[in-house]
């Protein structure tokens, strides 16, 4: 299986062009065609995870955060991001990067599910240009090409998969001359049972849709079409949702995630019901978390100016670290690949949070 294999597994679930404007997701180093067999998994590229990969035998890292995150104008012994790209170069090992695709379509729901909230909606609701896929097919062999299609990428809506519509009609055709027709025969006219079945793609998938159309439909000229589409509602940035019961914030968000300690504004409800969620940086969340109705927002950074917004609000914040949030999703986002490519041996490589809350 080649590096591009991943990459397009990736595609089908959290689709590259969902990225933000400013992010550099995709393949960051190395080469698409080359053969792999073990794949590392880790939430950053760091020199030690590099190292760890390349000791472990990996062809390929899936990590979360970018390597190359802003244009690079030199490569020089002793800079960590040269240093990481030079190591993976001179150790063959191609990565590629998930980040703010996955965070539209799947970090969030593996920390909620550990913080036990029930998911509401999105905290940003963001559009999501896609193809919808129509092909007529004779109904005996329409679960023959289902398949084919599914396998090809088609049929990903949200956390769902193979995921289609079919409906029943009356095709009709005139076969020329010198035509080998799978349904009646050369210079006759032709009416026969069909179906239309419909599935969802992405537009990176276009082409290897319609090969798999192609050699596996029985028609000698299939019939298909490929339409533009603006989807809402499947993807989107952080989440809210309720406890219930309400729960005490801090001591149960510490024990969930294990940790010792956490960052919070000094404005915290005793019980909180409807709570925001968003993993890694906070961004301009907090007036989503206002718009939302949550009384209090779970992230991982949490800037003076921002605490002090949030004091203003009436919405208590807590800091549990932008590792600790984001590593959950990033496991998750292993165990989808591991299930998509089984043949790959895929194992994850624990980072190590550079931030540390000391205690008196």
């Amino acid at each position: 299986m080649k590096a591009s294999d991943v990459y397009n597994a990736i595609d089908s679930f959290a689709p590259f062009a969902l990225q933000a404007d400013w992010d550099n997701s995709g393949f960051q180093v190395g080469d698409p065609q080359r053969e792999v067999s073990r794949v590392a998994v880790s939430l950053d590229p760091t020199v030690e995870v590099i190292q760890q990969a390349l000791d472990s035998k990996a062809e390929l890292l899936v990590c979360h955060h970018p390597l190359i995150f802003k244009p690079l104008s030199r490569l020089i012994f002793g800079n960590p991001v040269s240093d990481a790209l030079l190591m993976a170069i001179k150790g063959r090992l191609s990565i590629i990067s998930a980040h703010t695709n996955w965070d539209v379509t799947g970090i969030c729901q593996p920390l909620a599910h550990i913080l036990e909230i029930r998911p509401l909606d999105f905290l940003e609701e963001i559009p999501c240009e896609l193809l919808k896929l129509a092909v007529f097919v004779p109904p005996e062999n329409t679960a023959e090409l289902m398949e084919s299609l599914f396998a090809a990428g088609a049929g990903h809506i949200g956390n769902y998969s193979k995921c289609s519509f079919r409906a029943q009609g009356i095709g009709s055709f005139f076969s020329g001359e010198y035509t080998n027709p799978h349904i009646g025969t050369p210079g006759t006219f032709s009416e026969t049972p069909e179906e239309r079945l419909e599935l969802i793609l992405p537009p990176s998938l276009r082409h290897k849709v319609a090969e798999a159309i192609l050699k596996n439909h029985p028609y000698e000229e299939p019939a298909y079409e490929f339409y533009p589409i603006k989807s809402y509602g499947e993807f989107g940035y952080g989440l809210y949702g309720l406890w219930d019961p309400p729960r005490e914030p801090l001591s149960f968000v510490a024990e969930k995630l294990h940790l010792d300690a956490l960052v919070h504004t000094s404005f915290i409800p005793k019980l909180v019901k409807k709570v925001a969620l968003m993993p890694g940086s906070m961004g301009s969340t907090l007036k989503l978390a206002q718009h939302a109705d949550a009384e209090l927002l779970i992230t991982g950074d949490l800037k003076h100016h921002l605490a002090q917004e949030a004091k203003d609000l009436g919405i208590g914040v807590i800091s549990a670290g932008h590792f600790e949030t984001e590593d959950p999703g990033t496991r998750a986002l292993m165990n989808i690949l591991k299930t998509k490519l089984d043949s790959l041996d895929f194992f994850y490589i624990d980072g190590i949070s550079p931030m540390a809350l000391w205690e008196r």
